[in-house]
């Protein structure tokens, strides 16, 4: 009776021989960003929101026909007055692209101790002929 005993207090108080979980955690410290950290994500940010506009517009360019990606933007364009669809992207894109030259170029002016590396700065002539063309296309459609 005694080793009975002695066998069920050792396994009771034993570690478990199965499989144990193990649980992890994962802690995060909120960073606070420096200046120039805030300005270059805000710069990503905005150069993304184009880059995905530009995209979206050749795509639908590139999938008006089987024809070479040139002659579909050549169709593109001509059909412009006609098809409100192909003014309706294009609309889009001038908007958005009107709208990030302005932001980046305001990015610029107002933190020049930020270099922006891997680009080149958006000056007010780029965002003059930007709102130009916007206006141009608004005015015509």
């Amino acid at each position: 009776m005694k080793k009975l005993l002695l066998v069920l207090f050792f396994v009771s108080c034993s570690p478990s021989l199965g499989n144990q979980v193990l649980e992890t955690t994962t802690s995060t410290a909120l960073v606070e960003l420096t200046l120039c950290e805030k300005v270059e994500k805000e710069y990503t940010s905005l150069s993304n929101e184009l880059f995905v506009t530009s995209f979206e517009l050749n795509d639908y360019i590139n999938n008006l026909s089987d024809a070479l990606v040139e002659d579909d933007r050549v169709v593109f364009f001509e059909d412009m007055g006609e098809n409100f669809d192909h003014q309706n992207i294009y609309k889009n894109y001038l908007e958005t692209r009107a709208y990030v030259y302005e932001e980046i170029n305001r990015l610029y002016k107002t933190n020049k101790e930020c270099p922006i590396a891997g680009d080149q700065e958006i000056g007010d002539e780029k965002v003059l002929e930007a709102k130009k063309e916007l206006s141009e296309f608004l005015n015509n459609y």
